[in-house]
């Protein structure tokens, strides 16, 4: 099992890689992040796919194809403003009162009204339509809002327009890395020397010693990446001789301890839908890792945060 999971994760972090690469020094249009926006509506409807299917499983109802088209809605609304970073002669107006983020809301409220007229039309008697909206609405807050965060720190704009590619690029590997590295910590730490168990009934191979494990490696990883990567990746797009700056220690392993744990809450609150809908893996698309869902559940979870950290300035000292 532990032979397939590596193969998996290198197979995908290569190709993950190569991608990043090319969009950050081969942007498309010349706008960073472009490039990467089908692949990220392509995971977010996978990943919906996968949570449709197991709610269908666990016996709660819902129209999926509905809410697949407002979960597409939400993100292609999150697509505007580097559309129009591309497109637009000015692109994208910094004083649009509705910013990057605010998107996201509109796109929420969309949704909702897309799925109230879909209930709307096909009612007949009384019962199932607010749970079928309930459970709509829920998927759409997990794979449509919170993955659209993606595209948010992605094209993330701060400080000087220099590095506004550049910090978006540190912002979404940074919560890739520290909760993969929290992630294999806890894995790690947990098979060598776990003994009291965190959540015996919700995932009962998690203990407390892989817990310390995540937290000891996610701010490890955090410190290492603002310390030595940032600064890299930074240098690629200065023109500036001098050294490039990060924010100090303390803010990059408060950054790791907050992320790893919102990476632990993340991948629980995936165990919780398993165990209540009776589903092992979310899908077998990833051999040894399970389904997109799988994947993404802790880092689903950690990307508000993310978001927070990076836009606080604590971590880019500006």
């Amino acid at each position: 099992m532990l032979h397939k999971r590596l193969a998996a994760s290198a197979v995908i972090l290569t190709a993950l890689g190569i991608l990043l690469h090319f969009d950050f020094h081969h942007p498309l249009l010349g706008v960073g992040g472009l490039l990467l926006l089908p692949l990220l509506l392509a995971i977010a409807l996978m990943a919906t796919a996968e949570l449709g299917e197991m709610f269908l499983k666990g016996g709660l109802t819902l129209r999926l194809k509905h809410v697949m088209f407002s979960v597409a809605l939400v993100h292609l609304l999150t697509f505007i403003p580097p559309l129009m970073d591309a497109f637009a002669t000015q692109g994208y107006p910094v004083d649009c009162p509705i910013g990057r983020v605010g998107w996201i809301g509109i796109g929420i409220v969309l949704a909702m009204c897309w799925l109230f007229l879909v209930e709307m039309r096909a009612f007949k008697e009384p019962g199932g339509a607010i749970q079928r909206l309930a459970n709509s609405m829920l998927v759409v807050m997990y794979t449509g809002a919170a993955m659209s965060f993606l595209t948010i720190l992605r094209t993330l704009q701060i400080g000087d327009s220099e590095f506004h590619s550049a910090w978006g690029m540190c912002a979404i590997i940074s919560v890739i890395v520290i909760t993969k590295c929290g992630d294999s910590g806890a894995y790690f730490t947990g098979k060598s020397i776990g003994k009291h168990k965190m959540s015996p009934i919700l995932s009962p191979k998690k203990t407390i010693e892989g817990a310390v494990g995540a937290f000891v490696c996610g701010m490890a990883a955090a410190v290492a990446f603002g310390t030595w990567l940032v600064p890299a990746i930074l240098a690629m797009v200065s023109e500036s001789t001098e050294a490039v700056t990060t924010g100090p220690l303390w803010a990059w392993a408060l950054y790791g301890f907050v992320i790893t744990a919102a990476g632990m809450v993340g991948d629980l609150a995936e165990s919780l839908i398993k165990r209540d809908t009776q589903v092992k893996d979310s899908s077998t698309w990833v051999p040894g890792l399970g389904g997109v869902l799988d994947i993404m559940d802790s880092i689903t979870f950690s990307l508000v945060p993310t978001y927070l950290f990076w836009v606080s300035g604590w971590l880019t000292g500006n």
